[in-house]
């Protein structure tokens, strides 16, 4: 006699890809976890008195927060508006006017937000 078609898979296939699910389920839980890390340091958290440094260009601006008495620290925070790009709020206020649009995820729109910053004199 042979086996029927509707035979029962071997209960260590089933195991297997428990497992796999399980290694997946972590593998995007630790992309997520250093993905949230590093974008801690990002402009879009920066307080007034933080500093920056920039890793873009002057063109294309990346600036990211660094220790305010370390080597790298370029740019001082003035200012924060949030909900606005209109860098005229920073006039007479700092020297620079930076403005920055994030894309949102899947349940946020993003943000919007312009930091006044002066030049850290060196």
């Amino acid at each position: 006699m042979g086996r029927s078609a509707g035979a029962a898979r071997p209960a260590w296939g089933m195991g297997v890809l428990k497992i796999l699910k399980i290694i997946g389920v972590v593998a995007v839980l630790i992309a997520v976890g250093v993905g949230y890390f590093l974008s801690q340091d990002d402009a879009d958290h920066a307080k007034a008195g933080d500093c920056l440094k920039n890793n873009g260009t002057q063109i294309s601006p990346d600036l990211q927060m660094v220790e305010c008495g370390g080597a790298t620290a370029e740019y001082k925070v003035v200012q924060v508006h949030q909900d606005t790009l209109d860098t005229a709020k920073c006039e007479n206020v700092s020297d620079i006017g930076y403005q920055e649009q994030t894309s949102g995820g899947r349940r946020s729109s993003g943000k919007r937000f312009v930091l006044c910053i002066d030049k850290i004199k060196k």
